[in-house]
């Protein structure tokens, strides 16, 4: 570029000439520099060979995750497979116990039916009802609850009727006797006690607190 004073005199010499040279001087400071080139020494970059090792880095990484995944899965498989096992074995087992306390309790019905022809029908019934309350005791001894509800009131929860009775001696909805008695396990109704009521509404009859709340 030209500084101030030297174009200033040229102008005075000869303006054209100066217009031309200062356009052409001009024209050759805006040439735009040759730019750096993109694979400069200064520039780091990865060349071939160290891409190509990253790749095999990450495939061998891929493929550890793939064989640490496989692993885990057979691990599972063999998990659940045994814990199946286990189950059926002490489905299997479930009744071991109870079992092994039944032996006893057929050992004696075996011998009263040995003995059957030779003792008195009183002796007959009283050594089945000991060998029926020993079948009892052993089931209750495994949670099993019996119940018999006579002389109470009629409750369809756990009981079921099967005959309507005329009684004016019991309230109305009360069982009045039992066909079969009711068998509960662990809390759960395994079966309803089959029973005769005394004739009047089946609904479970009100107790004395709500009947005098009622009055009132």
């Amino acid at each position: 570029m030209f500084d101030q004073d030297e174009i200033e005199l040229k102008i005075d010499e000869d303006p054209e000439e100066v217009v031309i040279e200062f356009i052409e001087n001009d024209v050759q400071d805006l040439t735009p520099e040759e730019p750096p080139s993109e694979t400069g020494a200064d520039e780091p970059g990865l060349s071939e060979d160290d891409g190509a090792s990253e790749v095999e880095n990450l495939q061998k990484e891929i493929d550890h995750l793939r064989e640490m995944y496989l692993r885990k899965l057979a691990e599972f498989d063999n998990f659940r497979k045994r814990i199946e096992r286990e189950r059926v074995e002490r489905e299997k087992l479930a009744g071991l116990d109870v079992v092994q306390d039944l032996i006893p309790v057929i050992d004696n019905f075996e011998r009263a039916l040995g003995h059957a022809s030779e003792s008195s029908l009183e002796a007959l019934e009283q050594g089945v009802g000991m060998i029926a309350k020993q079948l009892l005791d052993v089931l209750e001894r495994r949670g099993l609850e019996v119940f018999d509800p006579v002389g109470e009131l009629f409750d369809p929860e756990s009981h079921e009727a099967i005959q309507r009775v005329e009684d004016s001696d019991l309230p109305s909805g009360t069982v009045a006797w039992v066909l079969a008695k009711g068998f509960r396990y662990g809390g759960r109704l395994l079966r309803p006690a089959m029973v005769g009521v005394v004739a009047g509404s089946l609904e479970r009859a009100p107790d004395s607190e709500s009947e005098e709340g009622s009055m009132l």
